[in-house]
């Protein structure tokens, strides 16, 4: 089901409304800024992530409007993977949202969704709270990770987290022509990281499998 440019106003009748169809497998639902105030949010229970936990035959959730990421940390983005366990494609984009989500939150939730392929939330990168050399897990079906709207500080950490966390994903940025935001100059910086480490690592196995054959 797509939602687009829908009243602020509507959007908690609409997650009332969908409450009675927990089998829906696709929800995409944007909207504008409307009149309520975002400290109604912070004091509900039912914020837009909450509301969609019962939808646990989830393949695909697309959020794009402000506050959809309210209260959303390690902990609630642990609870909402385990509850769609078949999810594909996650996007949260809130324009108004710090983030608070940290790369040990990302680990343990991505256990949970083995099939995720593109993920777009808002990741607080600037702690990195996880040791690549020391941590063994690795999700190898995510391909796509979108960190325009994630806060970063050192682009080589989060490049090498990313690298040895996920070594399916090849692109931090979104495609050009899907209406993102210019990605920051600190997210190209990781995009290049990242490629260089891949370089780097398909040069090693080049040279270890040439040897072999000597």
């Amino acid at each position: 089901m797509d939602v687009f440019c829908l009243p602020w106003v509507e959007v908690e009748p609409l997650f009332h409304a969908l409450s009675r169809h927990k089998t829906l497998s696709h929800i995409a639902i944007s909207s504008e800024r409307g009149g309520r105030g975002i400290h109604d949010l912070l004091d509900n229970s039912l914020t837009p992530i909450r509301q969609s936990l019962c939808f646990t035959q989830l393949r695909t959730l697309r959020f794009k409007f402000p506050s959809c990421c309210i209260n959303l940390d390690n902990d609630l983005l642990l609870e909402a993977m385990s509850s769609w366990p078949h999810i594909r494609m996650l996007e949260f984009v809130d324009p108004q949202v710090i983030p608070t989500v940290t790369f040990r939150g990302l680990s343990a939730a991505l256990r949970q969704c083995p099939r995720l392929h593109t993920l777009d939330i808002p990741l607080n990168a600037v702690n990195i709270d996880i040791d690549p050399t020391v941590e063994s897990f690795q999700h190898t079906s995510l391909q796509c990770l979108n960190l325009t709207s994630s806060h970063i500080s050192d682009a080589e950490a989060v490049a090498c987290v990313i690298f040895s966390m996920l070594p399916s994903v090849d692109r931090v940025l979104p495609p050009a022509d899907q209406g993102y935001k210019c990605p920051s100059h600190v997210c190209l910086e990781v995009q290049r990281h990242l490629g260089s480490f891949r370089a780097f690592a398909g040069l090693g196995r080049h040279v270890t499998g040439a040897a072999s054959k000597t």
